[in-house]
């Protein structure tokens, strides 16, 4: 093989090497991160869905978890896929009942 056949491999080796530093290997980072982050959720959390539906995590089952949902305090069952992410307390005001006071 000549240097030529070399340089011309060139490009298609650089094009890899771009999606694997811009595309694959950011999106891999984040799902392992989501991951970790719905493994990791605790009773009490404050969560939101991606449905869009605030509540706190008020228990598990099976693979799935219960969420509160205020103000009626309407308990759900669904899947911990259905998280999209944990919030701080800073991040939504939830209305405070006499029992958590």
């Amino acid at each position: 093989m000549s240097t030529q056949d070399l340089i011309s491999f060139l490009p298609i080796v650089a094009v890899f090497a771009f999606f694997y530093f811009f595309v694959i290997r950011p999106q891999s980072k984040q799902q392992k991160k989501i991951q970790n982050m719905r493994q990791g959720l605790q009773k009490g959390d404050k969560i939101i869905t991606i449905g869009g539906f605030y509540g706190r995590v008020a228990g598990f089952k099976d693979d799935g978890l219960i969420i509160e949902l205020k103000p009626d305090n309407v308990k759900v069952q669904m899947s911990r896929t259905a998280v999209a992410d944990v919030l701080n307390k800073e991040d939504v005001k939830f209305e405070e009942t006499k029992e958590e006071k």
